[in-house]
């Protein structure tokens, strides 16, 4: 029998700057391989074909997708032995700690031809200087986004009542936690369910999602305490002994969008725009938090005239990170015209060589 692929995000373009939990993962992997390369699209297919080698054998992974590029992957990480394979060098640079023990290095950079590489240097060199400067430009627009968001949320922050979302709150606690207690010491992950990517909001739910059993969609307006709900849910999850995965917020680095309690199969999902679901199956449900706060005409008034502002500075920043898109694409693809291929396919055979012997061992 064949495993499971989940997608998900490792890096998510926030108002705080570039968030990834790719550290977070290489905690929680027993083994890890850092695949160090200059920038490429060929790491991508690697990383597929690792994936795929393990599904065949019955083990379940995640692909960590590139917010930029939607079909490149940066990331395979084999759940079932925590093994990680990622792409450690760019966008992000990781260093193993444990070199010789779980922690491993596969470079391709001896793949490379020298005398191409420094053909193309100064071309490289300057295309680098320009996509760093859209980039930037659009983590400008996001931190603007972040600040026009906060902003939003004042107007429902005033007016909720928070009596009666903490009363509801405790009862969901009471619901799903009151009989439970473990006697071990809880694992808490993290993830990334969505970013902004060149083609506006995407997230990653359906897949995550397609085989938890109680799906709980979370309605509520910005402002109306959805993150500390699941915050707080999480938290009283770990109390009881039970793991937990937290998934963290593309827009707000320091909001979460989900809470997964895989031993309970339940996920507690903040389904509002840009990320809105509805329930579709058996064991799906809504916790409702609109009801605790009605907007007065004023109030009305002062939502109406920021959303458009906010719209306007997530369009904005999409625009940036399109250029900053094609600029990465023209150096990966001029980086790939330096590869010598049979070198390539002889470190290739070498990951898998070792993959191969890691079953023996």
């Amino acid at each position: 029998m064949n495993g499971t692929i989940t997608n998900q995000f490792g890096r998510a373009y926030t108002g705080q700057g570039e968030k990834n939990i790719y550290t977070d993962l290489i905690k929680e992997a027993r083994k890890v391989y850092f695949i160090k390369s200059p920038p490429t699209f060929k790491l991508s297919d690697l990383f597929r074909q690792v994936g795929y080698h393990y599904v065949k054998r019955g083990y379940d992974i995640e692909w960590f997708y590139d917010p930029l590029h939607s079909d490149i992957i940066e990331a395979t990480y084999v759940k079932g032995n925590r093994t990680l394979f990622i792409q450690a060098s760019h966008p992000v640079s990781f260093e193993p700690k444990y070199y010789g023990s779980s922690h491993h290095v596969v470079s391709f950079y001896e793949a490379y031809n020298q005398e191409n590489l420094r053909n193309h240097g100064e071309f490289l060199r300057e295309k680098t200087l320009h996509s760093e400067q859209w980039l930037a430009k659009a983590f400008k627009r996001l931190a603007q986004a972040k600040t026009i968001h906060d902003e939003w949320e004042v107007p429902y922050i005033n007016g909720m009542n928070w009596g009666g979302f903490d009363a509801q709150a405790e009862a969901l606690f009471n619901e799903t936690f009151t009989t439970l207690k473990f006697n071990k010491v809880p694992q808490r992950t993290h993830r990334i369910i969505g970013s902004l990517t060149t083609e506006g909001a995407k997230d990653y739910f359906v897949s995550l999602s397609k085989d938890i059993k109680k799906r709980i969609f979370i309605k509520g307006y910005p402002g109306s305490g959805k993150s500390t709900l699941m915050k707080r849910f999480a938290e009283k999850a770990e109390s009881v002994g039970l793991n937990t995965q937290w998934g963290w917020c593309g827009l707000d680095s320091n909001s979460i969008d989900y809470v997964w309690l895989p031993e309970l199969q339940t996920i507690l999902f903040d389904s509002t725009s840009p990320h809105e679901y509805v329930p579709e199956r058996l064991g799906d449900e809504v916790y409702d938090v609109k009801k605790f706060r009605e907007l007065n005409e004023a109030d009305q008034l002062i939502v109406d005239g920021i959303i458009p502002l906010y719209k306007e500075e997530i369009l904005q920043a999409t625009e940036y990170l399109q250029v900053y898109a094609t600029d990465d694409e023209t150096i990966r693809e001029t980086l790939d015209t330096c590869i010598n291929t049979y070198k390539w396919q002889e470190i290739e055979d070498y990951l898998f060589q070792e993959i191969d012997n890691s079953y023996i061992h």
